[in-house]
């Protein structure tokens, strides 16, 4: 982290210094041995700088921090949409694995800044709607709950926080990387596999289908070479290139306005009289699934023994 610190606060507009501690992060997370290829590390200083330059900007535009306790539940309608009651706000800081060791770690401070990040779901429902002074029943809706709260990147400030949230981002992008080769050894594993096949289907095969099992061995010889070929370390560069220079492509943020009312039903925009719009910011590409996500600021907490989260999760579970 205290690597990190100073690219985190490095003008952006300028070249990064003693880049070397951040390409070396990413390289062994992609593949130690690139170390030792003849373009290393100049061949990766760009892309590294433009994924650590992107992380950063993406961490200071997450929204936030906002506050999570009770008394922001009644009074913010962002936090009173991304939680179904008053209890789920406090089940969801103390079911926090990450929000609990860092209040054992820092036990005199009680206040924490943190990503959290939820799952948007909505659903269609039947429920009542007031049009004028009729009551119409049995009215299909739309409901916009949130489930899955995470907390992650916890930090006695803000600044600390989304330092923390920079580098998680960057590691994600170089991530994409690994991920991206990996696919291609895959690829070349799947090759091998059809080549013993086809190889033992030859060997059983008569002088009518051999020829045409023999054409098909030769492109797919032609296909193993080419993959062989792909996975060559000093070809990994490319890899670097294809998803750091481009980042927004694999990891981005973006807004989604939706109208709520009190209950978390959608309402239609052009309905001045009912719902409030809400800004929520979409993490797209994080994992497979997208997270709704905002920087909170939690104050008065206190570490609880995992003994007494057990217990209070037994008997939350026995009602």
């Amino acid at each position: 982290m205290n690597v990190f610190a100073h690219f985190f606060s490095h003008e952006s507009s300028q070249p990064i210094p003693d880049l070397l501690p951040v390409i070396e992060r990413a390289i062994n997370g992609v593949e130690p041995l690139l170390k030792q290829t003849s373009g290393y590390p100049d061949d990766y200083r760009a892309p590294i700088q433009s994924a650590l330059e992107y992380a950063r900007a993406l961490a200071a535009r997450l929204p936030g921090p906002v506050e999570i306790n009770r008394e922001s539940y009644a009074g913010d309608p962002l936090v009173h949409a991304l939680f179904p009651s008053i209890e789920s706000v406090t089940d969801a800081l103390s079911s926090s694995l990450a929000l609990q060791n860092h209040l054992r770690e820092f036990p005199a401070d009680g206040e924490v800044y943190a990503l959290m990040g939820m799952r948007r779901i909505e659903k269609a429902v039947v429920g009542m709607r007031l049009t004028g002074q009729m009551v119409q029943h049995d009215v299909m809706q739309n409901m916009v709950y949130f489930t899955s709260h995470t907390i992650e990147s916890t930090a006695t400030s803000e600044a600390q926080a989304r330092e923390l949230v920079a580098i998680n981002f960057f590691d994600r992008l170089t991530g994409k990387v690994a991920q991206r080769i990996a696919q291609r050894k895959q690829e070349k594993q799947a090759l091998l596999q059809e080549k013993d096949i086809l190889m033992a289907q030859l060997r059983a095969a008569d002088e009518h289908a051999r020829p045409a099992l023999q054409e098909q061995l030769a492109h797919l010889m032609s296909d193993l070479q080419n993959a062989i070929g792909a996975l060559e370390l000093d070809r990994y560069q490319e890899d670097f290139v294809a998803i750091l220079l481009e980042p927004a492509q694999h990891l981005s943020l973006i807004q989604t306005p939706i109208k709520l009312d009190s209950m978390g039903i959608r309402r239609d925009n052009t309905d001045e009289n009912h719902g409030k719009t809400i800004i929520f910011d979409d993490l797209i590409g994080y994992d497979r699934r997208n997270w709704t996500v905002t920087m909170v600021h939690c104050s008065d907490l206190q570490y609880e023994e995992f003994s007494s989260r057990l217990e209070r999760a037994y008997r939350t579970l026995s009602v």
